[in-house]
């Protein structure tokens, strides 16, 4: 195996063992004469890989210390605000594109969902939509979102505003978003994942479960994105 295999390995499994929590905030990571036993490769590979999650903000180098877990930065995108992916992206000057994988369709809820949802809810089910987020060309984020289908009329019939569903929600249907609760945790690709994520199976995901409150109280936005933190963070800008 070639030394960029190698690297990319020893890069990989210690990125997802960061994001997974098995690495916290202030540990140390296996030495380098660990690593070096353990995976039987070369300092300078070690090196590399070490270097890779230091330029990324996972670590910090200490001479005579180690490698130190850094806290998992909030930065770059800032996706957990009351704002919408369209909006909060393009407001850095980030390219945006948003590829539509199953359109606005009326439903039920999945049952178990994850997040308690009310009897009124249940009743009336909900607009369930899919879609692949992209910061440029590259893919970042797969989004699945249900919407509380209570006095929506013609919902999955109207096109998005600007490509935003929250500015359709404000604009058309005069809702705005006013809180959002949120839940993250890590979890690896499968093969949906991989495949719209561009990302090999088994890779470390950023999980994000998110609710939505309006300011109609009948009507909630629920969230699930998973997040591929290759070359992008995920940041709170509330």
């Amino acid at each position: 195996m070639t030394d960029v295999l190698l690297y990319r390995r020893l890069y990989e499994k210690l990125k997802g063992d960061i994001l997974s929590g098995h690495y916290r905030e202030g540990d140390l990571l296996p030495s380098e004469n660990m690593l070096k036993n353990t995976w039987h490769i070369t300092r300078s590979t070690i090196r590399r890989a070490l270097l890779e999650l230091e330029k990324e903000g996972y670590i910090m180098r200490k001479q005579g210390k180690g490698s130190v877990v850094l806290p998992l930065r909030r930065r770059t995108l800032g996706l957990l605000s009351v704002k919408g992916f369209t909006q909060v992206v393009g407001e850095q000057k980030q390219p945006v594109r948003t590829v539509m994988i199953k359109k606005p369709m009326i439903t039920l809820f999945p049952e178990p969902f994850f997040y308690p949802v009310s009897p009124a809810e249940k009743e009336s089910g909900c607009i369930f939509l899919k879609r692949l987020r992209c910061v440029g060309e590259d893919p970042v984020m797969l989004e699945s979102t249900y919407i509380s289908n209570i006095d929506l009329p013609d919902f999955i019939h109207t096109p998005f505003v600007n490509g935003s569903l929250f500015e359709t929600l404000n604009r058309v249907y005069r809702i705005e978003i006013t809180k959002v609760e949120e839940d993250l945790r890590a979890v690896a690709a499968g093969p949906s994942e991989s495949r719209w994520l561009v990302v090999p199976q088994g890779r470390p995901l950023l999980h994000i479960l998110l609710r939505f409150f309006t300011s109609r109280k009948d009507v909630l936005v629920y969230s699930s994105l998973l997040c591929n933190t290759e070359n992008y963070s995920v940041g709170n800008i509330l």
